[in-house]
């Protein structure tokens, strides 16, 4: 009996083990078979007749790039509040005035490095101006109107080069005199319009005793030159060469044409005084004319070369060329403005109103210091007098708010003169139209 149950008990394990086995195999058997078509993946795919070729790889796509559309244009919005700067000046209509016996001659300076254009207009109608020279690139600084109403020079530059040039009035014939990064201004005709004078200026080291210590040692100063020019030949020559680190300005010529106004001062020297000389354009010998006080002060030559208006204590004074006749010829007001008429005698003047509605112009006789109501100016405001027609009818003045104008006196009506965004116009001068007088009143 015992032997029968030790046989069962052994079938029994038997039949567990045989069981284990068969569960194992199926098992692992099962993995293998589901791995089997993932490793068939990476075979080439079998194609037959009625079965379509799988598509080809995309084309890779750029990356878009993005584009600019174009700019609309859109009226300014308006702003709440005038603006005190200006952006661009249109051009007025025709005023409804008689033609002038002048052209109004000014300079348009366009952003750095964008040109510059002289013009040329009857004041009344800008709109039919004319272009008397274009320069593509350099900026015009300075203009000279010859006596004679035929010529004009004018000084162009662009980054630290500066040209001297010369052309007709309708622009023909210009010509460049002289080139280089010290040529300026101020510009001076001859009387004869046949020579004309600027100046040079320059650095260079030297050695100077120290204004505070008095030890000689290596300065950088400052030079500067008086030049003159035969527009005709071309021909130049050195009239006048200035001490280091003396400080000049040239005033124009004599009433005989035969020497060259300038006055000069020492700024370090204690105690300087500004004083008034003279260098004979044949000899080049120089002399003092007179001394002009401590105060800074710059005279202003009359056109004909006899007289000059200095600022003193007293008031507003005329000098005689030879510095030994000074005469006060007016009081300062409030908004005051003084300029040299064209023939030399009178003296044209501004100032304010009491109530300050408006600003008067007036002529003064130097001589008799009789005054003559030119017209007004309205509203008031901060205005310099440029320059006034010699037939008094119009005058060039700048208002520090709002750019240049052109004044009809008689009726008081205004044209702006049209100035480019982020540039700048000058007037130059009156130029009297062909077949036309128009002498002083």
């Amino acid at each position: 009996m015992k032997r029968i149950l030790n046989l069962v008990g052994g079938l029994l394990g038997l039949l567990v083990l045989i069981g284990l086995a068969v569960v194992l195999a199926m098992t692992f058997g099962g993995l293998r078979r589901e791995a089997e078509p993932a490793s068939q993946a990476f075979q080439s795919p079998i194609e037959t007749p009625t079965q379509p070729p799988y598509p080809p790889p995309a084309t890779p796509t750029r990356p878009s790039i993005p584009t600019i559309p174009p700019t609309v244009t859109r009226p300014p919005k308006p702003s709440p509040s005038p603006s005190a700067i200006p952006t661009a000046t249109p051009i007025p209509t025709p005023l409804p005035l008689p033609p002038s016996a002048f052209y109004a001659l000014w300079v348009e300076n366009f952003p750095e490095g964008q040109g510059s254009v002289l013009w040329l207009a009857d004041p009344r109608d800008i709109g039919s101006r004319r272009e008397i020279l274009r320069f593509e690139r350099d900026s015009i600084v300075e203009a000279a109107l010859s006596p004679n109403g035929r010529r004009v020079a004018l000084i162009a530059t662009y980054w630290k080069t500066s040209t001297l040039w010369a052309a007709g009035i309708d622009g023909s014939n210009l010509r460049q005199l002289d080139q280089g990064s010290g040529v300026g201004g101020p510009l001076f005709w001859s009387r004869d319009s046949r020579l004309l004078t600027y100046s040079k200026s320059w650095r260079e080291e030297v050695m100077m005793p120290s204004y505070k210590t008095g030890t000689p040692g290596p300065v950088t100063v400052y030079r500067g030159a008086v030049e003159l020019v035969d527009v005709t030949t071309g021909e130049k020559q050195r009239l006048l060469e200035i001490e280091p680190d003396l400080s000049f300005n040239v005033l124009g010529w004599s009433a005989d044409g035969q020497e060259i106004f300038y006055s000069r001062y020492t700024p370090r020297e204690p105690g300087r005084e500004y004083e008034l000389w003279a260098v004979n354009k044949e000899t080049r010998n120089t002399r003092k004319i007179v001394s002009l006080g401590g105060e800074p002060v710059s005279p202003i030559l009359s056109p004909d070369g006899s007289k000059f208006l200095v600022g003193t204590p007293e008031g507003l004074t005329w000098m005689s060329a030879d510095g030994r006749i000074q005469q006060v010829i007016a009081q300062p007001k409030r908004g005051f403005a003084a300029l040299w008429a064209p023939n030399g005698r009178d003296l044209v003047i501004s100032y304010w109103e009491p109530d300050r509605s408006q600003v008067v112009v007036q002529s003064i006789d130097v001589q008799t210091r009789s005054p003559r109501n030119l017209g007004v100016i309205g509203p008031s405001g901060e205005w310099r007098l440029l320059a006034i027609s010699p037939d008094y009818h119009w005058l060039a003045a700048f208002h520090y708010y709002t750019g240049l104008y052109w004044i009809h006196l008689p009726t008081g009506m205004r044209v702006p003169v049209p100035s480019p965004d982020r540039g700048a116009v000058f007037h130059v001068a009156w130029v009297p139209k062909p077949g036309q007088g128009g002498g002083a009143q």
